[in-house]
């Protein structure tokens, strides 16, 4: 038994480890990396398939393995497989520690949420296995908690433990974990500037699920790094440094123009540095790193041509006449027509994607560094509602068993709190054309289009 069967831990998708995200930050670094739609791969520490299980259904001609340690998650993903009736997924109970090269190769190789909460002989099999296991042209995803921020987040930990004392059972840890958490986001009546800092980072973490506080902040290993650490462990296996999986976390700095002239001025040309550097100046406290073989040449700088062919969409709003402002919050306003009205044209079709050609692939570019659209190696499977509108099979099968995620199709996750919401995604089988809908559900023709409209925004539907 692990603290993995004792306490599930929330099971979902996330889009930075998408191999089709991987495959195109490869690309703008002058990658030709394994073509997504028959790609193999690896997701170690996969629980019960949560972030594996939706890129399966919606990738059919790939290859997915999940590995995880604890027995309990891997049986209840291995049931939902053969409920959805999925063939190119499997989830295997082992330590990863036992995986060699006669396991299998692998395009991808995800390995979210484990490296800093493992021991030292996991995160050196982590990495031999991003090096052994990895296809030529592959790429590693390796996410761990980094310093800075990492002290930060070891002052809360190290409160939380002191005051948890010796109690053993899971959920009396968590309410004392709680308890701590809320005497420091108590602050003082006249906080200093650290003071200030540790409340606010307090109560950030008390918005966390009790599942993500039990196993992301008072797991028994509590390993943050530096880049340049981590990067040097990389190295070590014949690993390179490609690129960070959060784009904005990489290009939208937020700091004054001076200062980025600075470090520029300290950092030479030598990339890793730079971004260690802004790393410490903005007490970065998390990193989604993405490793190649050593033997591939990397461009740090995106090229508008290396976008040509690939495909763009948008979840942002059209929130001004001139603004648009994505799901995360990030608002970008233009006086450029061109600009807006590529945007506009862009909103509208969502979610469906546009191809880039040579003429949008630097704007595509732009909008992409500033958070605003995606981008894509292939079309994707998400549509507008059609005659008889049908939702994924996924998001319909996780609503039916009460889940508390509806995976998207466009590998994000829903809060599946909305009993009325539920109720009708269930309604969308591809049986019932508007009318039968409005019967089913009791709601007139205008509610119903409505809803297909927020189910269509939200990437649930297929037709």
């Amino acid at each position: 038994m692990t603290p993995y069967d004792d306490v599930p831990y929330a099971n979902r998708p996330y889009a930075q480890t998408h191999p089709d995200h991987l495959a195109v930050l490869g690309r703008l670094h002058g990658l030709d990396p394994p073509p997504v739609a028959s790609a193999r791969v690896l997701d170690l520490g996969a629980s019960e398939g949560g972030n594996l299980i939706p890129m399966a259904l919606t990738l059919p001609d790939a290859r997915f393995t999940g590995v995880e340690l604890a027995a309990t998650p891997v049986q209840r993903g291995n049931q939902t497989v053969r409920d959805l009736g999925l063939t190119n997924v499997r989830l295997v109970q082992m330590d990863l520690l036992d995986i060699d090269t006669a396991f299998g190769e692998f395009d991808y190789i995800v390995a979210h949420g484990l490296y800093a909460w493992t021991p030292e002989p996991v995160r050196e099999k982590i990495l031999a296995i991003a090096r052994a296991n990895l296809s030529p042209r592959g790429i590693a995803f390796v996410s761990y908690n980094a310093y800075p921020g990492g002290h930060l987040r070891r002052h809360l930990r190290n409160a939380m433990l002191l005051h948890i004392g010796d109690a053993s059972d899971p959920a009396a840890r968590v309410e004392r974990a709680r308890e701590m958490l809320r005497l420091l986001g108590a602050g003082r009546p006249e906080p200093s500037i650290l003071h200030d800092a540790v409340a606010r980072e307090a109560q950030e973490v008390l918005k966390q699920s009790d599942s993500s506080l039990f196993h992301d902040y008072l797991s028994g290993v509590y390993a943050p790094c530096s880049l340049r650490d981590f990067l040097a462990h990389a190295t070590r296996h014949d690993l390179r440094y490609l690129t960070d999986a959060a784009v904005l976390d990489t290009w939208n700095v937020r700091l004054a123009p001076e200062t980025i002239a600075e470090v520029d001025r300290i950092a030479a040309g030598d990339r890793v540095l730079h971004e260690q550097y802004f790393d410490l100046l903005r007490m970065r406290a998390f990193r989604q790193t993405l490793l190649c073989r050593n033997n591939i040449a990397v461009d740090a700088q995106w090229k508008p041509e290396r976008a040509v062919e690939l495909y763009v969409s948008t979840r942002s709003e059209h929130t001004g006449p001139m603004q648009f402002t994505a799901p995360g919050g990030v608002a970008m306003s233009s006086a450029n027509t061109a600009v807006v009205e590529y945007l506009r044209t862009l909103v509208r079709e969502w979610p469906q994607r546009r191809l880039i050609g040579h003429v949008d692939a630097p704007l595509a570019l732009e909008l992409f560094r500033s958070g605003i659209v995606d981008l894509h190696t292939c079309l994707g499977p998400a549509k507008s509602a059609g005659d008889r509108p049908l939702a994924s099979l996924l998001a319909r099968y996780e609503a039916a068993h009460g889940l508390p995620l509806i995976s998207t199709l466009d590998h994000r996750a829903l809060s599946n709190d909305d009993p009325s919401a539920r109720e009708f995604l269930l309604l969308l089988d591809g049986t019932r054309n508007r009318a039968a809908l409005a019967a089913a559900s009791g709601l007139d023709q205008q509610q119903v289009e409505a809803r297909l409209d927020r189910m269509s925004r939200l990437a649930l539907l297929i037709s």
